[in-house]
């Protein structure tokens, strides 16, 4: 009878213990949300400066969290103009581990490219593609395509060529493939450059993305060679833009950061 009062009495400060941890741990979720919820609220009824702070403020808290990049992204997109939510995601960025940052990376290279800083974009995309995982080759792609807008025809094409031996998404080689033939294409050798286009065409099963015919249409026309690719476009992608483009009823075709870089000029 001794022996269990005496394990009741020790089970009891067992469970009080027990019930304190689980309280302690329900009012950190509690101030977890509401320190977000109320810099929310307070976003939505206009108070900016004080919604900023208390992301700022979450932030410094938080590093490592999940969450992070997410109201990271969150305080960047209430800055006063891009270049600003570029110096807030920038400066943030140090606090995330190469998993989370490679997001990060990648949205700041997309912002740059949209306001015409494509040097810097393509940086930001071949750091994302360093610690991106599975989607790294995507952001190397695009950092490729913006090194041929700025016209690095010689430096990007080694890089694009070894992208189209190792990547695992047929549309990433392919359009990493159309453009290293693009380039070498702008370097002076059109008939190098659909030789290289003919042989890959040959070797691949199956040619994912439009971009691939749409470069092999542009150079045989520049340099006045028949090609497939009219034939294929309008096969492969019948009725939709990518057929309008192939059949000459529009003037010229052109990636957007080519644009872009236009109306930045």
């Amino acid at each position: 009878m001794m022996n269990q009062q005496t394990v009741s009495k020790r089970a009891r400060p067992n469970r009080a213990f027990r019930i304190l941890c689980i309280q302690y741990l329900l009012v950190c979720a509690l101030a977890f949300a509401s320190d977000l919820d109320d810099a929310l609220i307070l976003e939505q009824v206009g108070e900016i400066p004080t919604a900023r702070l208390l992301y700022a403020e979450w932030l410094e808290a938080n590093r490592g969290s999940q969450e992070y990049p997410s109201v990271l992204f969150r305080l960047a997109l209430l800055s006063d103009s891009a270049r600003d939510a570029l110096d807030v995601l920038d400066s943030y960025s140090i606090n995330l581990p190469p998993a989370q940052s490679a997001v990060v990376f990648a949205r700041m290279a997309a912002l740059e490219s949209l306001i015409g800083l494509p040097r810097e974009a393509a940086r930001h995309y071949e750091m994302a593609s360093k610690i991106g995982g599975r989607v790294g080759e995507l952001y190397l792609l695009d950092s490729i395509k913006l090194k041929f807008v700025m016209g690095e025809f010689a430096e990007l094409r080694g890089t694009a060529l070894r992208l189209a031996d190792y990547a695992g998404k047929v549309a990433v080689r392919d359009e990493a493939t159309a453009v290293a033939a693009l380039s070498l294409a702008h370097m002076g050798d059109y008939e190098g450059a659909l030789a290289e286009l003919s042989r890959y065409s040959s070797v691949s099963r199956n040619i994912d993305s439009p971009y691939f015919w749409l470069v092999q249409l542009d150079i045989a026309k520049s340099y006045g060679y028949p090609s497939k690719a009219t034939s294929a476009l309008a096969s492969d992608f019948k009725n939709s833009t990518i057929e309008y483009i192939a059949r000459n009823k529009v003037s010229r075709w052109e990636v957007p950061a080519v644009l872009l870089e236009s109306a930045a000029d």
